[in-house]
């Protein structure tokens, strides 16, 4: 993705910030979808201490993962500063997250910060898909939980992604050798219910040191 779309595509998101959580979406796709990954990542890694989330938009999810992890750290990054705007002031009175602009190619974390790091429907986004995944695997500890959940260009929806200027959809082969190539390795792939499987949640762990 060229530094113009990228662009192009954070203004996007810039200008729904303010109106996102109410947008239809939310109760059709990203809401089930956020539920669904939060679960399989509560199974894959039951209590981590620090979690961030990655292309986190108003904040929803890291607000629906505090009733999953209630004693874990919750941070999100977006790349579209309107979104952290939003998000940061609909955080709920004590819970602890926190939410900053940054990308995830360069994520303004020390190594080994995060025992979970999830992103939903943000990765198609992402301007460099391999040197973020590196940075996802930088940031987490040792054996810690990525869990990836992304549309995939699948079935009768692969001319719909093939054909499509929204992002980079990439086949499961394609991304699971991007994965491995960046250590984290492949533990399950999760059809989410309702999106006949084109919509998956891919979990992996960190490669050991």
């Amino acid at each position: 993705m060229t530094n113009d779309y990228r662009d192009t595509d954070i203004g996007r998101f810039g200008r729904w910030a303010d109106s996102y959580d109410e947008s239809v979406l939310q109760r059709l796709i990203f809401a089930p979808l956020q539920e669904f990954t939060l679960r399989a990542a509560a199974a894959a890694f039951p209590d981590p201490g620090a979690i961030l989330d990655i292309g986190c938009g108003t904040g929803l999810l890291l607000r629906r993962a505090a009733r999953h992890f209630s004693s874990s750290k919750l941070t999100g990054i977006d790349a579209a500063e309107e979104m952290i705007r939003v998000a940061q002031s609909s955080v709920p009175e004590g819970i602890p997250v926190h939410f900053m602009h940054a990308f995830a190619e360069q994520l303004p974390f020390a190594a080994r910060s995060f025992d979970l790091i999830l992103t939903t429907m943000s990765f198609h986004h992402w301007s460099d898909q391999a040197k973020a995944l590196r940075e996802v695997r930088r940031v987490l500890v040792p054996g810690g939980v990525f869990a990836l959940a992304d549309a995939m260009p699948t079935s009768l929806w692969r001319w719909l992604f093939a054909r499509s200027a929204h992002g980079r959809f990439n086949k499961l082969p394609v991304l699971e050798g991007m994965l491995r190539d960046a250590g984290l390795w492949v533990d399950k792939r999760l059809p989410v219910p309702r999106f006949g499987g084109t919509v998956q949640v891919v979990l992996t762990r960190a490669a050991a040191a």
